[in-house]
Order: structure tokens, then sequence, then C-alpha cells
């Protein structure tokens, strides 16, 4: 079984969207700032039922100083980024691990009374651009569709999105499916993807996204 060479879907922009937090407000006391995010995982039972696998798990933290009115202030953020692939039939490319999903979580930072996160300032589309970018071989095309899901006790618009990925020197037509919502003290970010020729794969990602536990 031939393994997509690639680095992690989130784990890059983990550290990349912590990083520009920005201004935080006045900064008081001496100790760091902590926050960290609860990881977004699938069931077992989904995974088994779907075909999926544990592929990697992954809590970057990112330390900066921020000063304001000559305070300054340590503030680290923890993110979680869990990942998970599944091997399908790419006919004369041989089997390969071209199906794909992950859950991002960053927590939504508060300082005096204001939520400030990177992710909530972003456009979706600004978003899905700034993952491609830390996925190796990957582009996103045009905004092909949406769908409404429940997850979470929450309904959620996933977009989808036409886009390529270079394997072995080709490139290989996919869907992406992308997610980004508010849970509890944290954003959620699911991101799904598969070649578009294995159209079942389609309602696997679905079901990954609505059994989401966080």
């Amino acid at each position: 079984m031939k393994r997509i060479t690639r680095r992690s879907v989130l784990g890059g922009v983990a550290t990349g969207l912590a990083s520009t937090a920005g201004c935080l407000g006045v900064l008081t006391g001496d100790e760091p700032l902590e926050y960290e995010s609860d990881p977004a995982t699938v069931p077992s039972a989904v995974l088994d039922s779907t075909g999926y696998e544990l592929a990697n798990e992954e809590a970057p933290t990112v330390s900066r100083e921020f000063t304001v009115a000559g305070q300054t202030r340590e503030v680290k953020v923890t993110n979680h980024v869990v990942s998970y692939e599944k091997a399908v039939d790419m006919g004369p490319l041989g089997s390969l691990r071209a199906a794909m999903f992950s859950a991002f979580t960053t927590p939504q930072i508060q300082i005096a009374g204001k939520t400030l996160s990177p992710i909530g300032e972003m456009s979706n589309r600004d978003l899905l651009r700034t993952i491609a970018s830390r996925y190796e071989g990957l582009s996103v095309g045009e905004k092909v569709g949406s769908q409404s899901v429940s997850t979470l006790d929450q309904t959620v618009t996933v977009e989808r999105y036409e886009g390529t990925i270079t394997v072995q020197d080709q490139e290989v037509p996919i869907y992406l499916l992308f997610s980004r919502f508010q849970h509890g003290d944290d954003y959620v970010v699911p991101v799904g993807g598969y070649p578009q020729q294995r159209t079942a794969e389609e309602s696997n990602i679905y079901t990954l996204i609505e059994r989401l536990e966080h």
C-alpha cells in the first residue's frame, strides 16, 4: 500500500493560526496566560463502520509575548489536531491513503471580556487556503456546494470545494468538505478530502463530522 507523502493536514496550520492571535488588550500580571482547546475526535465504532483509521494526534503549543501600554505578558496557546486516513483504490496508481479527515480545535481567547481568535476573524475561503498551504501537493479550487448537518447538538454548514492533489507526479481531482463552528470554549474545524472518483466517501466524511465528540 502506498502512502501520499505530505505534512499533516492541520498540524502546520495550528502553529500558523495560533501565532497570529494579534493584540490581546491590556496585559497585566507576571504569570503566562494559558489557553488550551479540547480535542475533537471520532468514536472507534464510527471509524470501524467507515473504514478510517487514526493517523496522527498533535497538540502544538505556541508562546508569544505581547506588550501593550508598557505591560508585557506571555501568552501560551495549545491547539489540538486529530487526523484520520483511509486507503482507497486509485486504479493505475494502486491503493493509496487518499481519503482523509482531520478535526482541528483552537481556544476562543478571551481578554478583558472580548473573544479574540484568528479563526474567528478569517473567512472560510481564507482559512481553507491557509490549510491547503500546509498540505503538500494540495490546491483548492472553487466552492461547488454546501449542506447543513447536525453535529455536537447544533446545525452547521459544510462547504464542498473542488481541488487537486499531486500523487506520483499526477494531479488527482479531489473534493474537500470543510466546516468551522464554535462549540463550548473552542472553535472546531473539521476538514475531509477524497478523490472525486470515489463518490461514496462523501457520505462517510459527513458521518465523521456528524459523530464528532468534543
